[in-house]
């Protein structure tokens, strides 16, 4: 049995981490317009998002399996990695599942 506070805050948490928000959303369909991986900053140039807004985002869309990322060391930056997200097979049905807005 839950005790009251669990059951105030548990439904709300929930359904924050079942759903896509908004920002989400849009990354889904920009990821599923180009067809290519993008790194954070394209799609926070895309979207007019804040620095590292993006980033927070695709990370809760892998976490919850819509994306996938990949990193990618480039040979003249030995120290520098970059981070490419794509559509994973969920966040490719989800976007197939909806069509644009207009």
């Amino acid at each position: 049995m839950m005790s009251t506070i669990e059951s105030q805050h548990l439904p709300a948490e929930r359904a924050h981490h079942v759903t896509p928000s908004a920002t989400h959303e849009r990354i889904l369909r920009v990821l599923g317009m180009t067809q290519r991986p993008l790194k954070s900053g394209e799609l926070e140039m895309a979207l007019g998002l804040f620095a590292n807004e993006a980033h927070s985002a695709c990370q809760w869309l892998d976490d919850n399996g819509y994306i996938e990322c990949t990193v990618r060391v480039g040979k003249a930056y030995a120290h520098r990695s970059m981070m490419f997200w794509s559509l994973a097979d969920k966040g490719r049905s989800w976007v197939k599942d909806r069509p644009l807005r207009r």
